[in-house]
Protein backbone atom coordinates (compact mmCIF):
# COMPACT_ATOMS: atom_id res chain seq x y z
CA UNK A 1 0.00 0.00 0.00
CA UNK A 2 1.46 3.57 -0.71
CA UNK A 3 1.13 6.08 1.55
CA UNK A 4 1.40 10.25 0.36
CA UNK A 5 2.90 12.23 2.99
CA UNK A 6 2.81 15.61 3.02
CA UNK A 7 4.65 18.31 4.00
CA UNK A 8 3.88 22.37 5.18
CA UNK A 9 6.40 24.80 5.73
CA UNK A 10 4.77 27.36 8.16
CA UNK A 11 6.29 30.84 9.36
CA UNK A 12 7.10 30.68 12.90
CA UNK A 13 10.10 30.66 15.29
CA UNK A 14 11.97 27.55 13.72
CA UNK A 15 12.17 29.70 10.45
CA UNK A 16 13.54 32.73 11.83
CA UNK A 17 17.21 31.52 11.63
CA UNK A 18 16.87 29.45 8.21
CA UNK A 19 15.62 32.82 6.29
CA UNK A 20 18.48 35.03 7.64
CA UNK A 21 20.90 32.14 6.16
CA UNK A 22 19.35 32.14 2.95
CA UNK A 23 19.40 35.83 2.73
CA UNK A 24 23.74 36.07 3.88
CA UNK A 25 23.95 33.59 1.26
CA UNK A 26 21.92 36.18 -1.37
CA UNK A 27 25.00 38.45 -0.22
CA UNK A 28 23.08 40.83 2.24
CA UNK A 29 24.05 42.45 5.56
CA UNK A 30 21.99 41.88 8.44
CA UNK A 31 21.11 43.63 11.38
CA UNK A 32 18.21 43.85 14.10
CA UNK A 33 17.35 47.35 15.09
CA UNK A 34 14.83 48.65 18.27
CA UNK A 35 11.39 49.34 17.73
CA UNK A 36 8.43 50.70 19.75
CA UNK A 37 6.80 47.00 19.18
CA UNK A 38 9.47 45.03 19.37
CA UNK A 39 12.62 44.46 16.37
CA UNK A 40 12.74 45.31 13.28
CA UNK A 41 14.26 42.40 10.86
CA UNK A 42 16.82 44.96 8.56
CA UNK A 43 18.66 43.64 5.51
CA UNK A 44 21.00 45.48 2.76
CA UNK A 45 22.62 44.97 -0.62
CA UNK A 46 23.89 47.63 -2.78
CA UNK A 47 21.53 50.75 -2.03
CA UNK A 48 18.44 48.77 -1.65
CA UNK A 49 17.18 48.39 2.24
CA UNK A 50 14.28 46.09 3.61
CA UNK A 51 13.06 46.14 6.76
CA UNK A 52 10.35 43.62 8.18
CA UNK A 53 8.91 42.21 11.76
CA UNK A 54 10.61 38.97 11.11
CA UNK A 55 13.35 37.20 9.02
CA UNK A 56 10.55 34.84 6.98
CA UNK A 57 8.64 38.44 6.08
CA UNK A 58 12.26 39.88 5.35
CA UNK A 59 13.37 37.09 3.04
CA UNK A 60 9.85 37.93 1.19
CA UNK A 61 10.56 41.31 0.81
CA UNK A 62 13.99 40.48 -0.96
CA UNK A 63 12.63 38.19 -3.40
CA UNK A 64 9.45 40.92 -4.24
CA UNK A 65 11.98 43.06 -4.99
CA UNK A 66 14.28 40.90 -6.64
CA UNK A 67 11.51 39.46 -8.82
CA UNK A 68 9.78 42.70 -9.78
CA UNK A 69 12.34 45.27 -8.91
CA UNK A 70 11.39 48.96 -8.61
CA UNK A 71 8.26 47.78 -10.16
CA UNK A 72 7.42 45.51 -7.01
CA UNK A 73 3.75 47.33 -6.03
CA UNK A 74 1.78 45.86 -8.39
CA UNK A 75 -1.64 45.80 -7.68
CA UNK A 76 -3.46 43.65 -11.33
CA UNK A 77 -4.45 41.61 -11.82
CA UNK A 78 -6.26 41.62 -7.76
CA UNK A 79 -5.01 37.66 -6.62
CA UNK A 80 -6.23 39.07 -3.06
CA UNK A 81 -9.40 40.30 -3.58
CA UNK A 82 -9.61 37.16 -6.03
CA UNK A 83 -8.89 34.80 -2.92
CA UNK A 84 -10.97 36.79 -0.40
CA UNK A 85 -13.95 36.62 -2.53
CA UNK A 86 -13.59 32.52 -2.49
CA UNK A 87 -13.24 32.66 1.00
CA UNK A 88 -16.75 34.41 1.03
CA UNK A 89 -18.48 31.73 -0.80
Amino acid sequence: METKTRSSLVASGNTYNPSLIVLRQKGYDLWLEEAEDGSLWCAMKGHQSFLAYSGPELLGLVVLWEHLGENWNQQHPDILGELSDKMDD
